[in-house]
């Protein structure tokens, strides 16, 4: 394998090959979310089930958080992000080949393995080649994850309410993408300079110090928001069907594209200003946002539930882009696999764990009883980064243990 001498530069298409790697994991993980309508009443199973489906996906996606940030300090960020690739490519097999909700919960694993590694090793791998631009690769990163799912989520759900081979050609031309960026990875010079130096070991649930602050401020902040994109991928689609009165799974990709373009722009828009601001406004919007998305549902107006989950959608985008810079600027660079597989690991869990709940209540009750509930849970959630960002300052001052030096003063500031 080769490896980056001292003073090498990396191929100048690595980094938005690695942009690129990072978009087409999360628009792997959106094919599925308008097709669970399909798959529902193909097979006739619960809304329980479709969370379970989409679970499955983060439980594993966690395990392999866990352990793809060690395993890529330990031997290179190349090695783990082919073997992602492939993990990909077979999961979307299946998914081809489903024959039962089963398939489709194997389907799901796999890709969440291949996944979980692209999110942690490949925003690692991305520092690695470009160090310098480590707060715009927060907001890249976040940006490439919104315009993945938007893409993935309106060009299946067009092909599902026309009929044209929905559950198979989303997945082939995800496919042959991946199998794109596999040749390319395979002529990738190795991104990690010292890779073989690290011990090999799960990373411990720790942090270093000196970011210990900015770390809790960040992950509740983005945990927060994809509690609320982990509803939007696999419940909210059929809620937002219903409560228009909108027949078809288009509606429902219209729905997934909103918020996640929207998050897309806010983004591009908030990179110019303080991260530690754009999260903080971000937090407080999406706590208002989802507390008046209740009544925006209750109209039942199809153009008022889109503007309702767009302006959601633009207040993610600053919680998670804003929350995810303001972490990245400040990672050591020997500890960046395992920072990043620690943030994911937080994050996957509110990804889960709100999402399996709202599944089991929309089949014991219904998906219009239960949301209201989800609704102001998750306004309680994005309120309590906000609380952590104030008591955590006012104990030792805006997150910052370290003095910055005066050569870093101008870039902190653009950072924090």
């Amino acid at each position: 394998m080769r490896t980056l001498s001292p003073g090498r530069r990396p191929q100048s298409w690595s980094y938005p090959t690695l942009l690129v790697l990072l978009m087409l994991g999360q628009a792997t993980s959106a094919i599925p979310s308008p097709l669970y309508s399909l798959y529902a009443d193909k097979w006739d199973y619960p809304p329980f089930l479709t969370t379970v489906i989409f679970a499955a996906y983060g439980a594993v996606a966690v395990v392999a958080i866990l352990v793809s940030g060690a395993l890529s300090d330990r031997y290179g960020r190349r090695p783990v992000l082919l073997v992602a690739v492939l993990l990909l490519l077979a999961g979307l097999v299946v998914f081809v080949f489903a024959a039962g909700p089963g398939y489709l919960v194997v389907a799901r694993m796999l890709n969440g393995l291949g996944i979980g590694a692209i999110v942690v090793v490949g925003g690692a791998a991305l520092l690695d080649v470009s160090p310098e631009r480590a707060a715009r690769s927060g907001t890249l990163t976040a940006i490439a994850f919104n315009v993945g799912i938007a893409v993935a989520a309106l060009g299946t759900a067009a092909l599902a309410q026309t009929g044209f081979h929905p559950l198979f050609l989303p997945y082939l031309a995800d496919a042959l993408i991946a199998v794109v960026l596999f040749v390319l990875l395979l002529v990738m010079c190795e991104p990690h300079p010292s890779a073989g130096a690290a011990p090999l070991g799960i990373p411990r649930p720790q942090v270093p110090r000196e970011i210990r602050g900015r770390f809790i401020f960040a992950v509740i902040g983005a945990g927060a928001a994809w509690t609320v994109l982990g509803v939007c991928f696999s419940l909210e689609p059929s809620i937002a069907a219903h409560a228009a009165h909108v027949d078809g799974p288009f509606f429902g990709g219209v729905v997934i594209a909103a918020v996640t373009l929207s998050a897309a722009t806010t983004q591009v828009v908030s990179a110019r200003f303080p991260a530690r601001t754009v999260a903080l406004v971000g937090d407080t919007a999406l706590a208002v946002l989802m507390v008046a998305g209740v009544a925006g549902f209750a109209t039942g107006n199809a153009v008022v539930i889109i503007v309702t989950v767009a302006l959601q959608g633009g207040a993610y985008g600053l919680a998670f882009g804003g929350s995810l810079r303001h972490l990245t600027a400040h990672i050591p660079a020997e500890r960046r696999g395992a920072v990043m597989s620690m943030f994911y690991l937080l994050a996957y869990g509110a990804l889960i764990t709100p999402t399996l709940l709202v599944g089991i209540g929309a089949t014991v009750w219904s998906d219009t009883a239960i949301f209201p509930v989800f609704s102001v849970a998750a306004a309680v959630l994005c309120l309590s980064a906000v609380v952590v960002e104030r008591v955590v300052g006012r104990r030792g001052g805006p997150f910052e243990v370290t003095r910055a030096t005066t050569d870093e003063a101008p870039r902190m500031s653009e950072v924090d």
